[in-house]
């Protein structure tokens, strides 16, 4: 097949953030293909501007499944500044199919956790949307401070 050659194999992404926008994710992944949605058991999403997910028994992540190519993987590291803000993991994630592997961007220590920007909050909403995830979730995330004591967001910390 023409161009094959420049075509890695496809990577199943697991994605909780920005990327569950299919918009977004059209934008920087345009041969990305949806595939359903997932969650990823005993952790919970917590922003550090960003959002991330943090270690958290009993909890779990909403989240979708997108099969990627190299040249998706390239961009998407692009912007998930990997590996310098971001690596990847790979995790087991279930599905209404059953567990699934996928590789997961995770923000890498040292990062200061603090609340998301309202647009960036709305872009994660939308992918919420998209993937017909129940929005109530997302209110639940935490800002998780240097002691691993969460607070839900919007917060105020005490000066």
């Amino acid at each position: 097949m023409p161009g094959a050659s420049n075509r890695n194999p496809e990577v199943i992404h697991f994605a909780y953030g920005a990327n569950l926008s299919r918009d977004h994710m059209k934008l920087w992944c345009p041969d990305s293909q949806p595939l359903t949605r997932a969650a990823l058991p005993d952790y919970r999403l917590a922003f550090r501007f960003w959002a991330d997910i943090v270690p958290s028994p009993g909890d779990e992540v909403p989240g979708a499944l997108y099969a990627i190519d190299g040249r998706d993987l390239t961009a998407l590291d692009e912007y998930e500044d990997c590996p310098d803000l971001y690596e990847h993991i790979h995790l087991t994630v279930t599905t209404e199919s059953g567990p699934v592997e996928a590789l997961i961007y995770q923000m890498r220590p040292g990062y200061a956790f603090a609340p998301p920007v309202p647009d960036y909050l709305n872009l994660i909403k939308q992918g919420y949307e998209d993937w017909g995830l129940d929005p109530n979730l997302l209110p639940g995330a935490h800002v998780v401070d240097l002691e691993g004591r969460a607070d839900g967001i919007p917060q105020t910390r005490p000066q």
